[in-house]
């Protein structure tokens, strides 16, 4: 079963949702330089520059966003790649129009 309330309590930070709309998204952020990736997904250094946040800040929402299981990530290097989980989005908005009898 999904975890409605840990996902819903992940959705309501407006850092958490930037972050979730930039996946969807594929956004990249203004680094130039910064690890020039060739990869799918979006980096951390993408998030750090877009959202004007320190490293640590970023790590802090993408655990709260990945124990919600709304990401997934994988490693390249030293740099990490952040991907929507479409799944788990779907089946949590399922959820909820089941709940609310929608």
């Amino acid at each position: 079963m999904i975890d409605t309330i840990r996902i819903s309590n992940a959705l309501s930070d407006p850092i958490r949702h930037r972050i979730l709309l930039m996946l969807a998204k594929n956004e990249r952020g203004e680094t130039q330089g910064c690890c020039n990736s060739p990869y799918e997904g979006v980096c951390n250094c993408d998030i750090v520059s877009a959202l004007g946040l320190i490293q640590s800040r970023v790590s802090y929402h993408m655990k709260e966003l990945a124990d919600a299981k709304l990401i997934t990530e994988e490693s390249k290097g030293k740099w990490k790649y952040y991907y929507l989980n479409q799944e788990t989005l779907r089946r949590y908005i399922e959820q909820v129009e089941l709940d609310f009898k929608l």
